[in-house]
């Protein structure tokens, strides 16, 4: 016996309800936090007499990266940049959590991609030509994070961005190039977690979370800091890369174009909507 159609309008209202109420209660909070904010740009807020100093005058010398924005983010700002790296990966997976609810109610499951090529054979070239170099320099701005403009972040949405191109141009159907959904969530599962273990593994030779001046890596302290600020690079690298492979692969999943749908839009006159 199906419920009546009041009950279930209540079922489904109540959540809302809370969930606007809960959101009227934060937006409220932190507008009323604005008050106790410096004022923009205040030379004698906190953080421009003690916190930004300490910054220009020690992070080369303590963390070995000569990239001062790289210093905080990774090394200055561990917490906050894994937290920013547990987001994206969030993202990812609230996508894929979509796509199976929706899946469910359909009792089917889309293939993931696109079933289709897209484009012409002048995009098919221009991608064989231009994907290697965009991976190619992905890596280069992860590398040279530490002396250059650049880091795990850009690196890794460049990555993504590569194998998407390849993924758009030749299609589900075209030959496989670069990580599937399930791989490229392994990649980002990997990335998150590889960057929780060198904070873990800080703490296990004696040192604090995401202190990385304690791992045995050889050297002064300022240089197995660097070493290790890579290695968090390279972790957000991965989990930035497969986030990107995932959300296209959740995103284009079940787009199809039959080549009826197309031979029938092409013979449409231009202005006809049936």
């Amino acid at each position: 016996m199906s419920p009546a159609p009041g009950k279930t309008r209540l079922r489904h209202g109540v959540p809302r309800i809370l969930g606007a109420l809960a959101f009227a209660a934060l937006l409220g909070g932190l507008v009323a936090g604005i008050r106790d904010l410096p004022r923009l740009g205040d030379p004698a807020s906190p953080a421009a007499t003690h916190v930004s100093p300490r910054f220009i005058e020690a992070a080369a010398r303590e963390t070995g990266a000569a990239n001062m924005v790289t210093a905080v983010l990774a090394d200055y700002r561990g917490y906050d940049t894994l937290g920013e790296t547990a987001v994206i990966f969030a993202a990812g997976l609230g996508c894929l959590i979509i796509l199976a609810l929706a899946a469910a109610d359909r009792r089917e499951t889309p293939p993931p991609g696109l079933t289709h090529r897209f484009g012409s054979p002048i995009l098919d070239v221009s991608a064989r030509v231009l994907t290697p170099w965009i991976l190619m320099f992905a890596l280069y701005v992860l590398i040279h994070g530490h002396v250059s403009p650049g880091g795990g972040f850009q690196g890794g949405v460049l990555f993504g961005s590569g194998l998407v191109v390849v993924r758009l141009v030749r299609g589900r159907r075209g030959p496989a190039f670069g990580p599937g959904p399930r791989a490229a969530l392994v990649l980002a599962c990997a990335g998150v977690l590889a960057f929780l273990g060198i904070g873990f593994l800080a703490m296990a030779f004696g040192g604090e979370f995401l202190d990385y001046g304690t791992l045995p890596l050889g050297g002064d302290e300022a240089h197995v800091r660097e070493l290790a600020t890579l290695g968090v690079e390279a972790a957000v690298f991965a989990a930035v890369a497969g986030t990107v492979c995932v959300l296209f692969a959740t995103i284009s999943a079940g787009v199809r174009e039959t080549e009826a749908a197309r031979s029938a839009g092409s013979a449409s006159p231009p202005g006809s909507d049936g």
